[in-house]
C-alpha cells in the first residue's frame, strides 16, 4: 500500500448522513422563522455560513434542537457503498484506520457498533477531543500521535472543504469523496478547486488510489 495510516471523516464520508443533516437543519431553521433557499441551508449546514448570519440569536438553543431532531437518524446511519469492504482490506494489509469527526462521539458510536466497524477502527476522535476543530489540523496531528503515524505515510479522506483544508494544513495527502449525488449539497467546481490529491466517486476507487 502507498499509505499506512488512513484518516476518515464520518458524516458524508464513511456514513451516508448528508441528507439527514440537510433535512434537519432546514426544518429547525424554519421552526425558528428562517426561510431561505436550499443553497443557503447547505452553506449553513456544511460549515461555510454561521447560523447567526441567518438571524438565529440563541445559537446554543438552535444546536440543541438540531441534536434532538437528528439523533435517531445518526444512531441508525448506514455506511456509504463499499466502505466496510475497503476498511477490511486496509486492516488486512496492515494499515491503521482512524475516524476524525467534527461531530460529538456520542452521535457516532451507535452507528459504528451497528455497522460492525468498532473492531476495524484504531483511533476515534470527535469534537470534544480537540481545542480547534477542522479545518484546523489539530485532530489529524492528534490522531497520528495516538497511532504512532507519520505525515508522509498518511492520507485523509473526506467530503467537505474542512477535511481537505485540514489535510493540507497538516501536510498530508487527501482524497475527496464526491459521488454524483452530492451535487445536491456541494457545487462541483467548488469541490474540485479544494485541491485534494485525489477525487473519488465511490470507495472502490480508493483501492486503486492506495494500491490495495
Amino acid at each position: 500500500m502507498r499509505y499506512k495510516y488512513f484518516l476518515f471523516d464520518w458524516d458524508g464520508s464513511l456514513a451516508n448522513t448528508l441528507s439527514d443533516w440537510f433535512r434537519v437543519h432546514k426544518k429547525i431553521l424554519l421552526n425558528n422563522g428562517v426561510k431561505v433557499s436550499d443553497e443557503v441551508v447547505c452553506r449553513e449546514t456544511f460549515g461555510s455560513l454561521d447560523a447567526r448570519e441567518l438571524g438565529i440569536a440563541n445559537v446554543e438553543k438552535y444546536l440543541e434542537e438540531i441534536e434532538q431532531e437528528i439523533r435517531p437518524s445518526l444512531d441508525s446511519a448506514v455506511l456509504n457503498s463499499s466502505v466496510r469492504e475497503v476498511l477490511e482490506m486496509i486492516k488486512k494489509n496492515g494499515g491503521k484506520v482512524g475516524i476524525m469527526t467534527d461531530s460529538k462521539k456520542k452521535w457516532v458510536k451507535h452507528a459504528l457498533k451497528n455497522n460492525g466497524l468498532k473492531e476495524l477502527v484504531d483511533v476515534f476522535l470527535g469534537r470534544e477531543d480537540v481545542v480547534n476543530r477542522k479545518p484546523d489540523p489539530e485532530i489529524i496531528f492528534k490522531s497520528l500521535e495516538y497511532m504512532g503515524g507519520k505525515i508522509s505515510e498518511t492520507i485523509v479522506t473526506g467530503d467537505n472543504w474542512k477535511d481537505i483544508q485540514a489535510a493540507r494544513a497538516a501536510g498530508v495527502e487527501s482524497c475527496l469523496y464526491f459521488p454524483k449525488r452530492y451535487g445536491e449539497f456541494y457545487k462541483r467546481d467548488d469541490q474540485l478547486r479544494l485541491g485534494a490529491t485525489y477525487v473519488i466517486e465511490d470507495f472502490t476507487e480508493l483501492r486503486q488510489v492506495v494500491g490495495l
